[in-house]
């Protein structure tokens, strides 16, 4: 595969496979290595991928059923749906970015930014495992920050003075200490051990039914809390943690911040309590990381960001008393 220089300067490189015939064209005088590597990927793409959008997008969610959540294979094939017939009918091969950036624009007129955003990452990932040559450039809407009532210090002893005695007293103290919804349903007593409990499933809802998921939501979930003596006497002295489904947990919060005239929130607000409280007092991120189960740091900095922001305008309300 010799190089041809072109009246224009460039060069272009010919290869018959199997019957037809490749051509690339470069803006220098490619070497020996650089033409071998580009046109084994044109090949590769040309011949490899033979088959529409929806078959591939198919075969990328069963290829990962035994390494990723019932929960999140069910959002696949939710995503799956909700793009348009054209695009799923699409041969893989065929597909350019402005073919996504025209199937994400038509999506995002009905859907919320986040929404799009989550349709969006799952296309990319589909298109990059079988066409890894292809770089999309698709421009998304801009997310729009709702702000969600916090609880405060006040309302969580409330709260847990409310369900004290009640079958719901263990699992919202786990949730104060950032245990998920999924992590307390799945507990049994057998994970307490002294007090150590050991956090290593998650009940999530499958096909119609909820079960107990033998590996947690991610690797870092995989964890052992070390728990107050109060509530492992609490614990021991009913016989078990938690008997019940996740969605009890929230109706029963939000039944208790009725009866107390509590602000509205989430049970997953109590795991965001949990990283806020940890921050204020010190606790070093990489300790709150371990002990709530999160995988980076991304996700738990922005729970406490809006504590720090309460925090620094109160500083400055102080500042501005004292210099003014």
């Amino acid at each position: 595969m010799k190089p041809e220089k072109l009246p224009s300067g460039s060069y272009r490189v010919k290869k018959m496979y199997k019957g037809k015939t490749y051509s690339i064209i470069f803006d220098h005088k490619p070497t020996a290595k650089e033409i071998t590597i580009a046109m084994g990927e044109k090949i590769q793409d040309d011949s490899s991928v033979k088959g529409t959008f929806e078959k591939f997008a198919k075969e990328y969610i069963s290829n990962r059923e035994g390494v990723i959540s019932p929960a999140t294979v069910r959002t696949y094939n939710i995503k799956l749906g909700q793009l348009s017939e054209d695009f799923r009918k699409s041969n893989l091969y065929d597909i350019t970015s402005e073919t996504v950036q025209r199937e994400i624009s038509h999506f995002a007129l009905d859907h919320a930014p986040k929404t799009t955003k989550t349709l969006y990452g799952f296309v990319s990932s589909v298109i990059a495992s079988y066409r890894p040559n292809l770089r999309l450039r698709v421009k998304l809407p801009q997310t729009i920050v709702k702000t969600e009532y916090e609880p405060s210090n006040d309302d969580i002893k409330r709260i847990l003075e409310h369900v004290k005695g009640t079958r719901y007293s263990v699992p919202f103290q786990l949730g104060v200490l950032g245990c998920r919804r999924g992590e307390i349903c799945a507990l049994d007593i057998s994970d307490l051990k002294g007090n150590e409990l050991r956090i290593h499933r998650s009940k999530v809802y499958l096909d119609g039914e909820w079960i107990v998921k033998e590996t947690p939501k991610t690797d870092a979930s995989n964890r052992t809390l070390t728990l107050p003596d109060s509530l492992v006497d609490e614990i021991n002295k009913q016989g078990y943690i938690y008997e019940g489904y996740p969605v009890a947990l929230l109706k029963a919060i939000n039944r208790a911040q009725k009866e107390l005239g509590i602000q509205r929130f989430k049970f997953h607000a109590l795991r965001s309590y949990f990283a806020s409280y940890a921050h204020s007092m010190g606790i070093p991120d990489a300790d709150i990381m371990a002990i709530g189960g999160w995988q980076t740091d991304n996700v738990m900095k922005k729970i406490y960001r809006k504590s720090l922001d309460e925090s620094k305008k109160q500083s400055m309300e102080k500042l501005n008393n004292s210099l003014f």
